[in-house]
């Protein structure tokens, strides 16, 4: 395999006259912002469900893993559907089914309830999540990847400090925790439908805000990369491929870690802190507005010096190394600087992981490599999720351990040249 930096001279293209696709980059960032306040609502909410006796403790952490079980599998038919369908079509269906199950989450009225709403969650938002990939990969040529992925997964890091406040603030002031699933179910039908529907095009020549020069320039570095990628590959293909093992590693080390933190920060606060609501919210934002900050700052590195796995393994690295000091750490506030830095380096994995994969993939297949590292990686995710919900004692060792794993793995891939 030729090295990446092989494809740093494209930077010597003309530049275009349009520069459209970073538009559509922040409209792939909303659509996530969205997706990802609707799947996250639940970590405050959750809490005011067990304590109104609608759900028990129990369900609501098999209620978190499963929905992790099940946007996995979403992820890996998903990618699948985007490379025969076109992601537009599968990204305005997998649109429809979440909002209409944040509906549904809202509306529960028991433990089983709550476990089949967070189930069908995960099926819609899985479907999703490919297609941001293969639209980064026709869209952008692979000098700004890092940096277009960066823009969309902006809704990762958006989405969860706004969580926090909003969803708070709903509560409170409804009295009720219904109300947040309602509101956001409103908000992707009635606004994020007709904004994905007008600006998304599967590739930049169907849409009339494309310049031919901007077309010229995407299409230049696509044709460059197109020489070293080969031919079309299989899920075989790619279940055969060692790097994409490795990648696999460190993604599922990096990301066990971030959703132990995303679904059970607000519990451990008020369970293990004693922190009371309106407090949790707050601390409940830092992990993410660090690693907004952090992303910023990787994907411009990583662009410029045409390097990805080194950033995504001793990131990985570090997250094992915060939680395990934050967790270990008496006093309140070093404890929650630790591991929001901890939760904070997925703004350094996110965008470089997934540069590694649009360069290990050709265009016409990248949704199936997507949806298989994506699916593969929540389901494997699901089991730390769940370990870390039924009791911290063992669950946090499980997730630093891992993101100690995932960390080498990162390193030994960086040695075959991503």
């Amino acid at each position: 395999m030729s090295h990446p930096s092989s494809l740093s001279g494209l930077g010597a293209v003309d530049r275009p006259t349009t520069r459209f696709r970073w538009w559509f980059a922040i409209a792939l960032w909303i659509l996530l912002l969205i997706s990802y306040i609707d799947r996250t609502n639940i970590s405050i909410a959750g809490p005011e469900m067990v304590k109104s006796g609608v759900v028990t403790t129990n369900a609501l952490a098999l209620a978190n893993s499963l929905f992790l079980f099940a946007y996995g599998l979403a992820n890996i038919f998903g990618g699948y559907l985007g490379d025969r369908l076109g992601p537009r079509k599968v990204a305005l269906i997998a649109l429809v089914w979440w909002s209409v199950m944040t509906l549904f989450t809202g509306a529960v009225w028991s433990s089983l309830a709550l476990v089949l709403s967070r189930v069908l969650l995960g099926l819609g938002e899985g479907m999703h999540w490919p297609m941001n990939s293969k639209w980064v990969k026709t869209w952008f040529p692979p000098m700004e990847r890092a940096r277009a992925n960066m823009f969309w997964e902006f809704g990762l890091t958006v989405g969860p400090i706004i969580t926090g406040p909003l969803v708070t603030w709903l509560i409170l002031s409804s009295g009720s925790w219904r109300v947040p699933f309602y509101v956001m179910a409103v908000i992707g039908l009635v606004i994020m439908v007709p904004i994905i529907w007008w600006v998304a095009k599967d590739r930049p020549e169907q849409s009339r805000f494309v310049s031919a020069s901007e077309l010229e320039y995407i299409r230049a570095g696509a044709e460059a990369e197109a020489e070293e990628a080969g031919e079309s590959v299989t899920v075989g293909d790619v279940l055969r491929k060692g790097d994409f093992w490795l990648l696999l590693i460190n993604w599922s080390g990096m990301a066990t870690v971030f959703y132990g933190i995303t679904f059970w920060l607000p519990n451990y606060l008020m369970k293990v802190r004693h922190i009371d609501l309106h407090m949790t919210g707050f601390w409940y934002m830092l992990p993410y507005i660090l690693m907004t900050v952090f992303m910023i700052i990787t994907a411009l590195i990583s662009d410029k010096l045409m390097k990805r796995s080194v950033f995504a393994g001793i990131g990985t690295l570090i997250a094992g190394l915060g939680l395990w000091l934050g967790t270990r750490t008496a006093d309140l506030t070093p404890a929650m600087i630790l591991i929001s830095i901890s939760a904070a380096m997925n703004g350094v994995v996110l965008p470089t992981i997934w540069s590694s994969l649009q360069r290990m993939f050709p265009s016409r297949n990248v949704g199936v490599g997507a949806g298989l590292l994506n699916g593969l990686e929540n389901i494997i995710a699901a089991v730390g999720t769940y370990i870390l919900g039924i009791s911290f004692a063992v669950g946090f060792p499980y997730l630093i351990i891992f993101a100690f794993v995932g960390g080498i793995s990162g390193l030994i891939l960086t040695k075959r040249g991503y």
